[in-house]
């Protein structure tokens, strides 16, 4: 798997929202309304989606439908390593310092209880 641009990032939340076969006119419908995208511009970043494995194409007629090879689960966590990774080094601590340095103190205490709750399901011994 490989990074994607935030232009097909927007493209393929569009689709994993949706989370089924997506016409291509659909597609190109919804970036032009919420990008100003031209078509295009939506038919070049769906051919490099389907370049990268992200997703598969199929032509019936004059209709092309877009199906989902690469979750967006599978793809949150493939960019939440690399960024662990790339950023802090692969330090987890260098992340929750920098969590904790933007996040608000509602925000954190959302985190210590998820971090609470998490604990409590898991076996530590």
């Amino acid at each position: 798997m490989q990074k994607i641009s935030p232009a097909e990032l927007k493209v393929m939340k569009y689709i994993w929202k949706k989370n089924k076969l997506v016409l291509s006119k659909e597609i190109v419908k919804a970036m032009e309304l919420e990008y100003y995208w031209k078509a295009t511009t939506t038919f070049t970043v769906l051919k490099r989606l389907i370049n990268k494995g992200f997703l598969d194409s199929e032509r019936v007629k004059r209709i092309t439908y877009y199906e989902i090879i690469i979750t967006e689960k599978a793809y949150l966590n493939f960019a939440t390593k690399q960024f662990l990774t790339e950023i802090h080094d692969g330090s987890l601590e260098s992340l929750i310092e920098s969590l904790l340095d933007t996040l608000s103190e509602k925000d954190i205490k959302k985190l210590c209880m998820y971090l609470t709750k998490l604990k409590n399901t898991l076996d530590f011994s």
